[in-house]
């Protein structure tokens, strides 16, 4: 049995609230451009909910899982168990993000999946996911372009690991936090509340939670971000993101890209 049955309760009952403003809807019209007809076709797979506590695994490496499972609130982590005990975050999932990308494309599910918080999630079957994109080509078209994303965010944090100081990871990792928070409205102009702890920034950037503690003290003592519990404010962004060498246009699609 999936780890997802044991930790979810079905929950039927529509939100008021405009497909067009369902983050993953949003997401997916910043790709490419949704008539009338895809927003229906996404309605109608978006209706029934699963709610998952907070510190469940919603997926567990190695185990099947034939469903796509699309966030419509809450996070999570996507990471790698290692044989000596340890993780290895390779990314944070955000409302709009989907749980099942690539799980659902292997045998056995190559990574694991857990709740950070309280999440809300709309489980589809594999083939249904299928017969959407099928039906829908645009809807295929702006998933082509939701799967790039993806593998960007992975190779820019392989950068990180690789070659970036301790401290631009860390300045990177908030600067891309920053930017996909703020892309589905959970953060604000220069700030945000971030979803993952010390100890789990450590995993997702390869520090231990000490050493993520020093840096971050180091950032606030330059002056360029200050803290108030998880809460992060941004001071000074041209500074940082000079530090990080972030260029956010791997985040965000360009006009020019849609040609």
């Amino acid at each position: 049995m999936s780890p997802l049955l044991a930790a979810t309760t079905v929950v039927n009952v529509t939100k008021n609230r405009a497909i067009e403003d369902h983050p993953f809807v949003v997401k997916l019209s910043a790709h490419a451009p949704l008539d009338r007809d895809d927003l229906k076709a996404l309605a109608r797979v978006l209706k029934s909910r699963l709610s998952v506590k907070k510190g469940k695994d919603i997926l567990v490496q190695g185990y099947e899982h034939n469903g796509i499972d699309i966030i419509e609130s809450g996070f999570a982590i996507r990471y790698g168990l290692l044989h000596k005990g340890g993780r290895q975050i390779v990314n944070t999932l955000l409302p709009g993000d989907i749980v099942g990308f690539p799980a659902s494309f292997y045998d056995r599910s190559i990574f694991s999946v857990m709740a950070l918080t309280k999440m809300t999630l709309h489980s589809i079957s594999f083939d249904a996911f299928v017969g959407l994109c099928k039906e829908r080509p645009s809807i295929a078209i702006a998933l082509i372009w939701f799967a790039a994303r993806e593998a960007s965010i992975y190779a820019y944090h392989l950068i990180d690991a690789g070659r970036r100081s301790p401290l631009e990871r860390i300045a990177h990792f908030i600067l891309e936090m920053h930017v996909r928070l703020k892309a589905v409205g959970c953060a604000t102009e220069n700030a945000f509340a971030m979803p993952l702890s010390q100890e789990s920034i450590g995993d997702a950037v390869g520090l231990s939670a000490p050493h993520v503690n020093r840096m971050l003290s180091e950032l606030k003592g330059e002056g360029l971000i200050a803290m108030e519990g998880h809460e992060i404010k941004i001071l000074d962004r041209a500074a940082l993101q000079i530090m990080a060498e972030f260029d956010p246009s791997y985040l965000v699609r360009t006009s020019s890209s849609r040609r």
